[in-house]
């Protein structure tokens, strides 16, 4: 249907938010620089652009109102911007490898995330605060997936594995 032209380097993920209307884009080149990109998918036309990384951004998402992307990259760090303003909202540091994988509960209360090695977590959207440290694969933890009615997450792996994970009791 159309071409969304990303120069700036190589595209590592892609995301529809939830509606359809935008794609999101996370990459860059790899040591060099990393970013996420938003086009409304209509006009092709880029609608923001959050993020200066040192490295490529291995994952984006962007939240199910359109007003948060979060970015996870090789600095072992989920960040989140203001689509708006590009301002970054809060920074989560509690990873200790790769983040491989963001993505919002579509009801936009929280964030889960994965990393290289194995971890999942899940966060209080508007905050970053600390929800669920859910546990841990053997291999890389590569993608998250929310249940429509954001009551259950399931992440997969390198390992083989797919867990799924209730949020009443974590």
């Amino acid at each position: 249907v159309g071409i969304f032209p990303y120069t700036e380097g190589y595209a590592h993920s892609l995301q529809f938010s939830r509606n359809g209307s935008l794609l999101v884009a996370g990459g860059g080149r790899a040591g060099k620089f990393g970013h996420a990109v938003v086009w409304d998918v209509k006009t092709g036309k880029r609608i923001t652009e959050v993020g200066k990384e040192f490295d490529q951004v291995m994952a984006a998402d962007i939240s199910p109102d359109h007003k948060k992307v979060a970015i996870g990259s090789p600095s072992k760090r989920v960040k989140c911007y203001d689509t708006g303003t590009g301002e970054e909202l809060f920074v989560i540091s509690k990873h200790t490898e790769w983040i491989l994988g963001t993505k919002f509960s579509p009801d936009g209360v929280l964030l889960a995330t994965s990393d290289r090695n194995g971890n999942v977590m899940v966060w209080e959207a508007d905050n970053g605060g600390e929800f669920y440290i859910l546990g841990q694969h053997k291999g890389p933890c590569n993608d998250l997936a929310w249940r429509a009615d954001s009551n259950v997450l399931a992440s997969c792996s390198s390992d083989g594995t797919i867990i799924t994970w209730e949020m009443n009791e974590g």
